[in-house]
Parts: structure tokens; C-alpha cells; sequence
């Protein structure tokens, strides 16, 4: 028997039936005529010529029943070693799944199901706050709640960019108390929905000296809140004189463009309480000046333009007409200029 053979071939071989009977059957193993037991194990061939277990396990002993246990031996140690690393490799297994373990899945080593609900650790429970974090609607640290307020954030009636500042009682009483004259006069009167005029009530909301142009800003507010146009309701419910004394005293309180001649008018509020000597007042006095002139020359008059500077704060006329007569008074001053100019309500209103 000659080549590499693992132990099971090398079993076989001893177990095989026709060598144990001595037969010398050479070609059931692939042996040559010149490869006898001599060449398995060595010597002489004529020393194993009687028995092929001479000199090697003893005389005349037969080992092949011994191999048998060995050989099985040998493959229950093996089916041993593949079952402990198959085993093993089952644990690895088992090991890594329960790393992945999830909401719902059992735990592979405790066998309990972890709840859906109920926090482990110390991670928060349902809406409760984990730490300092604050809860429901509970303020944390400084962060304002509500209506509260921080910083210069404005709040409630405080106004804000341009809005005017908040009225007191008193004057909004009297913005109030205005709108509703004017509706009243207008929209309200007699007949009802421009049915007629109460001009000379309508005359005397505007005219109010107490009605300074930051009020009249409210009074237009109120209006438009009713649905109503201060100027709208002026052009649509007068004419004339009373037309041009009206809308003369709404441009001087809130500004705005002449209906005839379309000149812009500012409306005097900002220079009412500024230093008349500085250089932004006298211009303003100076462009009243040059609007009268306008206004009484050439072959018509603008009235609007003219109940416009009529209808200034008397001081601020008073300034208008000064520097007025300064430069163009020499042959008529300034009120006889514009009572020329004038007639019927007009003359009334600002000449009486």
C-alpha cells in the first residue's frame, strides 16, 4: 500500500477481512507485485510472510476490532468539536440580535417584551420634562410666557413705527365725538344717505381748534372704520365756498392735493410746536408765503390753496403774513390782498 492515506484508509485497511485471513491479495489495494507489507512497514518481507501483525503489535495478535473503537472514537471527537463551534456560533448569533432588540420584540436573554410606553433610564416619560427642560406650558429660565412681555417689544395699544402715540381718554372722546358730528352733518342728516348737508355743523367739527392734526389723523381713522373718506364725503356732499373753507381745513390738518389745481400741500403739524428760528420752520413759512401768492395772482383764484394758508394756527399766520408783507406788501398787505380775492362764505369764514 503505497501513497498518502488518512486514518479512516489506514482503519480499513486493517479491518479488511481477506488481510486478516492473511490473504497476500495485493490488487484489492492498489499494490504492485513489488510492493509488499515489507514496504508499509519496513524490513524484511520475509519476516511478515506468515502474519502481517508479527514484530509490529505483537505475535499473533488480532488489533483490528481495537482500531475500530479508535477510529470511531475519532469521529464522535470530531462531531463533538463541529457541534461546540456550531453552538457557539448560534450564541454569536443570539448575542448581535439582542443588540437590535426593539419597542415590541422580546429580549432574547430575559425573555420579557419591553413596554411602549413606560421610560427606561432616565429618559423622560410621555409629556413629563427630562432635566431642565421645561414643561407643558411652563416657562424655562427667563423665556416670557403668555402676554408678558420683554425687552422694548410692543404690547397691547402702544403704537408702534409711525402709528400715532395712544389718545388719552379726552382725546379720544373728542376724535370720537368728531367722526359722528361729521356723519351726522353728512350721511346722517335729514333725509339720510346724502339726502343733504348740515354744512354749517360740518364747518365747525373741522374748524375746532382743539382738533390739532394729530387728532384729525384719529377722526379719519374712525371714518374709514364706518366706511367713510373724510375728503370723499367733503367733495360729495358740498360745493363751493363751503367746499373750499372744508377741504381748506382738512389740507392744513392732514396734508394731501389740492382737487383743482392739484398742488401738494403739507400739513402743518409737524412745525406747530418747532423753533421758529430754525431753518425748517422759516422754509415752511417761506413756502406758505409763495402758495398765498400763487393762489390770489393771475386771472383766478385757487381758493383751496388760499383756505388752505387761511386756515393755519394763528401764529403760524401770523408768520406767513409777516414775511408776506416784507416782500410783496408794499402797495396791499396780506389780508386785504386775499379778502379781495373772495367772496360770500369764504370772506365770512376768514374775513368776518
Amino acid at each position: 500500500m503505497s501513497g498518502n492515506y488518512s486514518i479512516t484508509s489506514f482503519g480499513q485497511y486493517w479491518k479488511d477481512d481477506n488481510y486478516n485471513a492473511g490473504s497476500n491479495n495485493s490488487s484489492a489495494y492498489g499494490m504492485s507485485d513489488s510492493s509488499t507489507e515489507a514496504s508499509i512497514f519496513g524490513g524484511d518481507t520475509s519476516t511478515y510472510a506468515s502474519n502481517p501483525y508479527e514484530n509490529v503489535f505483537g505475535t499473533d495478535v488480532d488489533y483490528s476490532s481495537q482500531y475500530d473503537s479508535i477510529i470511531d472514537s475519532f469521529h464522535k471527537q470530531l462531531d463533538d468539536i463541529r457541534a461546540a463551534q456550531a453552538e457557539e456560533e448560534a450564541q454569536a448569533d443570539d448575542d448581535n440580535d439582542g443588540d437590535d432588540t426593539t419597542v415590541g420584540e422580546s429580549d432574547p436573554e430575559t425573555g420579557t417584551e419591553p413596554s411602549d410606553t413606560e421610560p427606561s433610564g432616565d429618559e423622560p416619560a410621555g409629556d413629563e420634562p427630562a432635566g431642565d427642560e421645561p414643561a407643558g406650558d411652563e416657562p424655562a429660565g427667563d423665556e416670557p410666557t403668555g402676554d408678558e412681555t420683554t425687552g422694548d417689544e410692543p404690547t397691547g395699544d402702544e403704537p408702534t413705527g409711525d402709528e400715532p402715540a395712544a389718545y388719552t381718554d379726552e382725546e379720544l372722546s373728542l376724535i370720537y365725538n368728531t367722526a359722528q358730528d361729521i356723519l351726522d352733518a353728512t350721511v346722517r342728516y335729514e333725509s339720510g344717505l346724502f339726502g343733504g348737508t348740515d354744512e354749517e355743523a360740518f364747518i365747525e367739527a373741522l374748524s375746532n381748534e382743539k382738533l390739532t392734526p394729530e387728532l384729525m389723523q384719529g377722526v379719519q381713522a374712525q371714518l374709514k372704520a364706518e366706511g367713510h373718506d373724510l375728503f370723499d364725503l367733503i367733495r360729495s356732499e358740498t360745493s363751493g365756498g363751503t367746499e373750499d373753507i372744508l377741504e381748506g381745513y382738512a389740507l392744513a390738518k392732514l396734508g394731501g392735493e389740492s382737487k383743482e389745481s392739484g398742488t401738494k400741500l403739507e400739513s402743518y403739524g409737524p412745525y406747530q410746536d418747532m423753533d421758529k428760528s430754525s431753518v425748517e420752520y422759516q422754509n415752511y413759512i417761506r413756502k406758505c408765503v409763495s402758495l398765498f401768492k400763487t393762489a390770489v395772482n393771475g386771472a383766478g383764484t385757487d381758493e383751496k390753496v388760499l383756505a388752505y394758508v387761511m386756515s393755519l394756527p394763528d401764529d403760524i399766520r401770523a408768520d406767513v403774513e409777516a414775511q408776506y408783507n416784507e416782500k410783496y406788501g408794499k402797495d396791499t398787505k396780506f389780508m386785504d390782498r386775499g379778502k379781495k380775492e373772495v367772496s360770500g362764505v369764504l370772506k365770512d369764514e376768514y374775513w368776518s
